[in-house]
C-alpha cells in the first residue's frame, strides 16, 4: 500500500515541483514575453509534464522491484522535476537559470546528508556512481565547451554536471547519449528541410530531456 501512496504522491508532486521551480526561474525570463511567463499555456509544456509523469511511473516500477535503491529513486525524481523546468526555459529563451542550478546543488547536499543519517551504507554505496556521473559529464561537456570555443552553451555544461550528480553514472551516460542522438537527428532533418543553417543554434536541453525520458523508460 505504501508503494502506491508514493506513486500517487510523485504523480501529484511533479506539477507542484514544476510550479515551484519555475517560480524560482521567473526573474531570469524576459518580462516582455508575458505568454512565456504564464504557466500551463502551451502544448509543449503539457507534453513535457505528461512525459515526466510517464517516466516517473517507470522509475517507480523499477524502484518497486528493488532494482534501484530508495536514495537513487529520490535523486532521479528531483532531477526529473527540475528537467521539466530547464526544458521549457531553454525552449522558450535558450537559458538555463543559474538560480535553479544552485538550488539543486543545495538540495543534493541536503538529500545526501539526510540519507547518510538514516542509512550511511546506502550513501557510501552510491557515492562511486555519483562521482562517476559527475566526472563523465565534466569530461564530455567540459572538453566539448573548450573544443567548440564557447559555441556550446555554458548553461548546458553546468546543467550536465548537476545531472551527473543526480543521475549517477548508471543513468546519465545513456541519457546524454540518447539526447545527443535525438539532437543530431533533428538537426539533420531541419538542415535537409532548409529550416536551419550550420550557423544556427538549437536549444539542447529539450533533447537532453528526451534522452532522460528514454533512459527512465528503459528501467
Amino acid at each position: 500500500m505504501g508503494q502506491y501512496i508514493i506513486l500517487a504522491g510523485g504523480i501529484a508532486g511533479l506539477p507542484l515541483l514544476y510550479i515551484g521551480f519555475m517560480w524560482l526561474c521567473m526573474p531570469a525570463l524576459d518580462e516582455e514575453s508575458s505568454p512565456k511567463r504564464q504557466l500551463f499555456r502551451s502544448v509543449p509544456e503539457y507534453v513535457t509534464l505528461v512525459l515526466a509523469e510517464v517516466a516517473f511511473a517507470a522509475i517507480w516500477n523499477t524502484w518497486r522491484e528493488a532494482s534501484i535503491p530508495p536514495l537513487i529513486f529520490c535523486l532521479l525524481f528531483v532531477m526529473l522535476a527540475a528537467m521539466t523546468v530547464f526544458t521549457m526555459t531553454d525552449y522558450w529563451q535558450k537559458i538555463v537559470p543559474n538560480r535553479l542550478l544552485l538550488v539543486l546543488l543545495m538540495m543534493f547536499a541536503v538529500i545526501m546528508g539526510l540519507w547518510a543519517l538514516r542509512d550511511t551504507p546506502m550513501v557510501l554505496a552510491a557515492l562511486p556512481s555519483v562521482l562517476m556521473g559527475f566526472v563523465f559529464c565534466f569530461l564530455c561537456f567540459g572538453v566539448g565547451y573548450i573544443v567548440s570555443r564557447g559555441n556550446m552553451g555554458a548553461g548546458d555544461v553546468k546543467l550536465s554536471l548537476v545531472m551527473g550528480l543526480y543521475l549517477t553514472g548508471n543513468y546519465v551516460v545513456a541519457a546524454i547519449l540518447y539526447g545527443c542522438v535525438a539532437a543530431a537527428v533533428f538537426s539533420l532533418i531541419q538542415l535537409a528541410r532548409k529550416k536551419l543553417t550550420r550557423k544556427d543554434k538549437i536549444p539542447f536541453v529539450p533533447f537532453l530531456y528526451i534522452g532522460l525520458i528514454i533512459r527512465y523508460l528503459a528501467g
